[in-house]
């Protein structure tokens, strides 16, 4: 199955893609912050951006969800169980679908650095590979097992972040990140 594999009431979603926060929220989150632009906006204005662009995985890997949307391959048809039941058999059915893809993990456990290099402790279930991006450039390529996977990132010990992509079979199948302190 595929991410295109959903099941869906619509021909395709709406193309979201992306959380959206509001010029309220942002002021709220910067509050006390010197020298930001989230003044009070005239005559009672607002203002939403557009954050984390949600991306395809497996054969359209890569390519963002805005604008285009997801064309379901399975088409579900709304019952008056959904209706009535706040969509109990589309969920079961999407559930359905789930349960025939074997479940994925990949978590840093553990970020550390040490002579100059960033240490990961990783937990994988069903990865066969990992791809290591230290702020947002490729910086190791490592094939893994099952389990717990150590591995060190030499000359990284500036890195602010640190994301980590898994594959299986060649195909992004989970994806990570963390914020270093």
């Amino acid at each position: 199955m595929t991410e295109d594999d959903w099941p869906g009431r619509d021909d395709n979603t709406g193309a979201g893609g992306a959380n959206v926060w509001t010029h309220g929220l942002l002021s709220a989150l910067l509050e006390g912050e010197s020298g930001l632009p989230y003044a009070e906006l005239p005559k009672g204005a607002g203002m939403r951006v557009s954050i984390r662009r949600t991306l395809r995985v497996d054969a359209l890997s890569g390519t963002p969800v805005e604008d285009l949307g997801v064309v379901a391959d399975v088409r579900h048809r709304m019952t008056r169980r959904d209706l009535l039941e706040d969509n109990v058999d589309l969920l079961a059915r999407a559930g359905e679908l789930l349960g025939t893809r074997p479940p994925r993990t990949l978590t840093i456990t553990e970020a550390s650095r040490a002579n100059g290099s960033l240490r990961l402790k990783l937990k994988t279930t069903n990865v066969d590979r990992v791809d290591v991006y230290i702020d947002e450039r490729p910086r190791d390529s490592v094939d893994v097992a099952d389990g717990q996977v150590d591995v060190t990132v030499d000359n990284a010990s500036a890195a602010e972040a640190v994301r980590v992509d898994g594959f299986a079979n060649r195909d992004l199948v989970a994806s990570c990140r963390k914020r270093l302190g």
